[in-house]
């Protein structure tokens, strides 16, 4: 008996000090478990919500696909298609050009510088959001306003989000509104070697544009003119040395946004080495990734510091920033994929690498560089997937008879929409992207309304105001 009892000591000896431990290690296991869950509460994970605000979120969760499609298509209403030539107006007349339209046929259009049944109907049954516009829907100051307003007023009342209106106007050659000063080159300011002139000359543009009601403009230029060949940019870049070219178009880019009007940077990841126009095909750069870094990536990596809310990109193949291949749908070939429609150039790259978080707008994709290759349907959805957030030009409507094409596209982008979980994430976040965009420039805070008579004349004044042609002159 009495040796069981020492056995049982012996036992308890060597069995407590371990129980404590076990006890001590069990407490401090779970005290750092619930530590943990609490941090979780304080600090939840973030979701696919969580970088916009809340008020663009209720609006996007209010639309159906369709509407998302509209949001983000950035469509121009340029040319009407000549059906009765027995209707022109005699003043039209002598204005009948010819149009390429998207099956290689020539055409008869006349400009379009109204609101007619046509572009009603997109803005209508498709949820259009956002137009680009030309010179021809812009002859005059009255005219140029009347159309604007009414388009962002019939959006308004059909779709409840207001229209970004896009133009470009640069200065220099590229310009779509004449009834103003139109002002120098953005070589002749960077010329100037004074970066005041490329803010001043950006505040005046901003000024011109709110003017009309349109709030985004495809400048500045960040292209580096570094080939001597490249006809497409030329006198369009600040500068042939890198950190020029960021020093001017930064300042262009405040000098926008002083008026609330959107820069858009252009063109990604840099049109200024190629000797092509990508306007007529395809052109190709064989460029280090490392010397690409210390040429054509600055001036964006410096707008991108400065919160450009805006990046365009550039048809052009970049085979060492991307080398992957993709059957183009309309050859049947197999090429390097345009950076339009590169995930490694647009998300890899501009996102991930460069920390760009504003929108990504497609220069037009009408331009041959894309529609000799690819369809409408392939072009906006290998752009969309690429990381795009605006698609430009994705289709011409001229007339009634084109709807049938829309509603095509629609239905196709739909379908994928549908059935593919990675592209229905992809056009939400595009469509989310757009309503920030939209909300940070303050365009949910103003009333659309048909401008008076009076408002007409007195935008008439201030666009033919002395200042402009004083700055111009300035900058000589």
């Amino acid at each position: 008996m009495k040796k069981n009892i020492f056995k049982t000591l012996h036992f308890f000896k060597f069995f407590i000090p371990i129980f404590f431990l076990t006890l001590i290690f069990s407490c401090a296991t779970t005290s750092k478990t619930a530590a943990t869950s609490e941090v979780g509460k304080e600090n939840p994970p973030k979701n696919e919500y969580s970088n916009f605000d809340e008020d663009v979120v209720k609006i996007f969760k209010g639309l159906n696909v369709r509407q998302k499609i509209g949001q983000v298509f950035l469509m121009n209403f340029r040319y009407s298609k000549v059906e009765d030539f027995s209707k022109i107006p005699a003043n039209k007349k002598n204005k009948i050009t010819d149009f390429e339209n998207y099956d290689g046929k020539i055409i008869k259009v006349v400009p379009l510088d109204f609101v007619d049944d046509v572009v009603s109907r997109a803005i209508k049954d498709f949820y259009i959001g956002n137009v680009i516009v030309f010179s021809e829907n812009l002859p005059t100051v009255e005219k140029s306003i009347t159309m604007i307003s009414t388009m962002q007023k019939l959006c308004v009342e059909n779709n409840k989000i207001p229209m970004i209106v896009a133009v470009d106007q640069e200065g220099g050659r590229v310009n779509r509104f004449f009834d103003t000063t139109i002002f120098p080159s953005a070589k002749k300011i960077g010329d100037t070697g004074q970066v005041k002139n490329a803010f001043l000359v950006g505040q005046a543009l901003g000024e011109q544009l709110s003017t009309l009601g349109i709030n985004l403009n495809f400048a500045p230029v960040c292209d580096v003119f570094s080939n001597p060949k490249n006809k497409v940019i030329g006198d369009r870049s600040f500068s042939t040395l890198p950190n020029e070219v960021a020093k001017f178009s930064v300042e262009m880019q405040k000098g926008l946004r002083s008026w609330q009007v959107i820069a858009c940077a252009k063109h990604f990841p840099g049109h200024g080495d190629t000797s092509v126009d990508s306007h007529v095909g395809l052109p190709s750069i064989n460029k280090s990734k490392e010397k690409w870094a210390t040429t054509e990536a600055i001036p964006f990596e410096k707008n991108i510091a400065q919160n450009i809310p805006a990046i365009m990109t550039a048809h052009i193949q970049y085979s060492n920033l991307d080398n992957s291949l993709i059957k183009a749908q309309k050859t049947g070939k197999a090429i390097v994929r345009p950076a339009t429609l590169s995930k490694k150039i647009l998300t890899n790259l501009l996102r991930e690498e460069l920390k760009f978080t504003g929108v990504i707008c497609t220069d037009a994709l009408d331009m041959k560089a894309i529609s000799s290759n690819f369809s409408e349907k392939q072009a906006v959805i290998e752009a969309l997937m690429a990381g795009a957030d605006l698609l430009c030009n994705p289709i011409s409507i001229l007339c009634n008879d084109d709807f049938q094409r829309l509603e095509e596209l629609y239905f196709e982008i739909e379908k994928t929409f549908k059935k593919d979980k990675e592209f229905a994430n992809r056009l939400d976040n595009a469509v989310l992207r757009v309503l920030q965009l939209k909300k940070d420039f303050g365009f949910f805070d103003k009333t659309y309304t048909i401008p008076t008579p009076s408002q007409i004349q007195n935008a008439k004044t201030k666009l033919r105001s002395p200042k402009f042609e004083s700055l111009k002159k300035q900058i000589g």
